[in-house]
């Protein structure tokens, strides 16, 4: 059923369809989503908080999933677990009553697997908009963070899971028509979208904290992106070889279908850790005692040495100019 309303949506439908279906009990939380209160009050018991928000402008049927889970990675990053969100949804005119139960039951899904709770946010049916767009802010406290500054000329890096999982769920789903003409098996289609499942690294974050100089989450402009930032923000160079990546069979399916570069495909699910050489093992056999694959993909270097990635076949390219991501160029404007 169409909701046809624009402008907040009214209570009674926000209450049922909405805050009722999310997680918005919390020890510090004294006062959540509540009619008529203005803001949510916590008791933040940690001397540090770490804010981040992100919106989800791409994502399509997966946006409620990859609201929460690209918000809360910031937060995972900084070595601290993300406690509290904050979702916005700017719902297009015409949506649908079973589209704003599919965003809420993801976002309420995503935010109980990492622990988190919804203490508010805003909803409305915003004229103009061509699809819903989904603004999360989650939020962490601690005693202690890591910024992405302190990674080190020398130090390994290291990459989790594989490189470009949420690129591939979200093409694997929006365009599988197109894929399944172009001859990628069904089968393959179906694994790559359930890639969703994974985009959390908040498990690999905690896994990494007490070994890791730094943490990055590698999102818009892919693994290269990602690179190329942690890079910038300790004022280093790079070098990473294209065939210590690891890049699953789907993806490349995916990606040899719609002719496009995994290495600069939107890498949610995957997390980027520079940690000093003699430590580099250490932190690879922690991950996997906790079930997380792990992989050195290079090194940062000095600035001077600049930004290379060395191909498969042992030709080394740059790769110090901005990426635009990939998924915008083959998903449909």
């Amino acid at each position: 059923m169409v909701v046809k309303h624009r402008g907040k949506l009214p209570p009674d439908f926000l209450f049922r369809n909405i805050v009722g279906k999310l997680p918005i009990e919390g020890d510090e939380v004294l006062l959540g989503p509540s009619l008529g209160e203005d803001a949510a009050i916590l008791e933040v018991k940690e001397p540090l908080l770490a804010v981040h928000s992100d919106p989800v402008t791409g994502g399509g049927k997966l946006a409620g999933w990859l609201s929460v889970y690209v918000a809360s990675n910031d937060i995972a990053t900084r070595g601290l677990r993300p406690k509290w969100l904050l979702v916005v949804l700017l719902l297009r005119d015409g949506v649908d009553e079973s589209e704003i139960s599919e965003l809420v039951d993801q976002i309420g899904e995503a935010a109980r697997e990492i622990g988190a709770v919804v203490i508010g946010g805003h909803t409305e049916i915003t004229p103009g908009l061509p699809f819903n767009v989904v603004v999360t802010t989650a939020m962490g406290a601690g005693g202690m963070v890591l910024n992405t500054r302190d990674a080190m000329e020398g130090d390994s890096l290291i990459l989790t899971k594989a490189a470009a999982l949420e690129g591939t769920a979200i093409l694997a789903t929006e365009l599988r028509d197109l894929l399944e003409e172009k001859g990628v098996d069904p089968y393959i289609l179906d694994r790559a979208s359930g890639f969703i499942r994974e985009i959390s690294v908040v498990r690999d974050a905690m896994l990494a904290a007490n070994l890791a100089r730094a943490m990055h989450d590698p999102t818009e402009g892919g693994l290269i992106g990602g690179v190329q930032e942690m890079a910038l923000a300790s004022g280093n160079g790079f070098v990473i070889y294209e065939e210590n990546i690891p890049l699953r069979e789907e993806t490349l399916a995916v990606c040899e279908a719609l002719e496009i570069d995994p290495l600069r495909l939107i890498s949610s699910g995957s997390l980027l850790i520079s940690v000093s050489e003699e430590r580099a093992d250490e932190l690879i056999s922690e991950l996997k005692r906790g079930g997380i694959d792990a992989s050195v993909i290079g090194r940062l270097t000095g600035r001077e040495e600049g930004m290379r990635l060395v191909r498969a076949n042992g030709i080394a390219e740059d790769v110090s100019e901005p990426v635009m991501d990939e998924l915008w160029r083959v998903l449909p404007s």
